[in-house]
């Protein structure tokens, strides 16, 4: 009887130590996944064309800066465009550089994109280059605001921008 009981205690242990094994790396993906996609809230605006500076996540300590590498107005306008802008039924195609400042989360993106000269709001995508996430995917969406409105924290009259960073996962090794 002593045997069983202890083939019992043994081949429970050993159940018990497979099954540990198996779930403990889940287990510790959920509690720390820090790889997860990030959206990150920003608002920028140009300083000296073709520098850009703002913050993001609403704290205007967390900076962020960039670079308009190109700005290119389509020649053609909408045939249906009856509105008296200047841009009016444009496109505008954009490249620029991103740097989102975050200590050990910095990164810089590259992206391209363009805005629509009616609505103002932009898609731009592109890729993280330089620090937190090297090689991950970046999608870029933004308003721009007028100067006459203004954006809190952004110099008086200035054309703001406002929108989302959408950082994806680092690629895996």
């Amino acid at each position: 009887m002593r045997t069983n009981r202890v083939h019992c205690r043994v081949a429970c242990l050993v159940g018990a130590v497979a099954l540990f094994i198996q779930i403990s790396p889940a287990t510790a993906e959920e509690h720390h996944d820090n790889n997860r996609p990030v959206a990150i809230a920003f608002t920028k605006w140009v300083t000296t064309f073709p520098l850009m500076e703002g913050f993001w996540g609403g704290d205007l300590a967390n900076k962020f800066v960039g670079e308009v590498f190109q700005r290119q107005v389509s020649q053609r306008q909408a045939d249906n465009c009856y509105l008296p802008a200047p841009n009016c039924g444009r496109i505008i195609r954009l490249e620029a550089l991103y740097e989102v400042q975050n200590g050990d989360h910095s990164f810089t993106a590259l992206i391209r994109g363009g805005t629509s000269g009616d609505t103002g709001a932009a898609l731009l995508d592109g890729t993280v280059l330089f620090g937190w996430r090297v090689g991950a995917p970046v999608h870029v969406e933004f308003q721009t605001i007028p100067g006459t409105t203004g954006c809190a924290g952004a110099p008086l009259g200035a054309t703001c921008f406002q929108g989302t960073i959408h950082v994806g996962s680092a690629p895996r090794d």
